[in-house]
């Protein structure tokens, strides 16, 4: 596993919106040194999910969550692709435009198990999943959620994927945080900043009416 290359992870998503757990995760994987960076990486709307905040909403959002470490940077470079690709087409484009990095991707236990029914929506007629191509191109980061056990290591070896880190309560992550309860948090009570949420982003959620039944 070892490289010259900068190890960047790709920590993509909704964010919808980012909380606390979303940064507290990336900066254990530095500190662990997992990667030399975290990229986190707003998706466009997706075909998958309804999401409540707008791509620049959300953008937005995640400019306030984290500043001063210059290890965190925020991209908008799936947004801008436009229509959500999946993660594989998106990932592989990072590789062919950044030569020079080795992307990892950032993704929680309860997403782990899904990877092989991933897809691009755009180029998908029932059974041309491919995910098994980011499990054999892509080195994985996987970390803690509530839950959902630990990937079986030596599986994932075996199956002849690319490396996988995992980042758990061992080196110290435990989440406790979701945007779904934080956004019921919000749509049952608008008044109080909920667990998880940086004020400075409930500000903005203030500011620009998000997250109103």
């Amino acid at each position: 596993m070892c490289s010259s290359k900068k190890n960047v992870a790709v920590m993509g998503g909704a964010f919808d919106p980012v909380h606390k757990d979303h940064v507290r995760v990336a900066k254990i994987c530095l500190d662990h040194g997992f990667c030399d960076e975290v990229w986190f990486m707003p998706s466009p709307d997706r075909w998958d999910k309804t999401l409540n905040a707008s791509p620049e909403d959300r953008f937005a959002m995640l400019e306030l969550a984290f500043s001063g470490d210059k290890r965190m940077v925020l991209s908008d470079l799936e947004i801008e692709q436009g229509e959500f690709r999946g993660s594989y087409v998106f990932l592989t484009g990072l590789k062919e435009k950044f030569p020079e990095i080795n992307f990892r991707l950032l993704v929680g236990a309860d997403s782990y198990g899904n990877i092989p029914h991933w897809r691009d929506p755009m180029n998908f007629f029932g059974t041309n999943y491919n995910g098994h191509l980011l499990l054999r191109d892509i080195e994985l980061i996987v970390f803690a959620r509530n839950g959902y056990d630990k990937p079986d290591m030596d599986e994932h070896k075996a199956k002849g994927y690319a490396p996988l880190l995992w980042l758990g309560p061992e080196e110290g992550f435990t989440g406790v945080y979701s945007s779904t309860n934080i956004r019921k948090s919000l749509f049952n009570d608008f008044h109080e900043c909920p667990q998880g949420l940086e004020p400075s982003v409930y500000q903005y959620i203030l500011d620009h009416n998000l997250y109103r039944d």
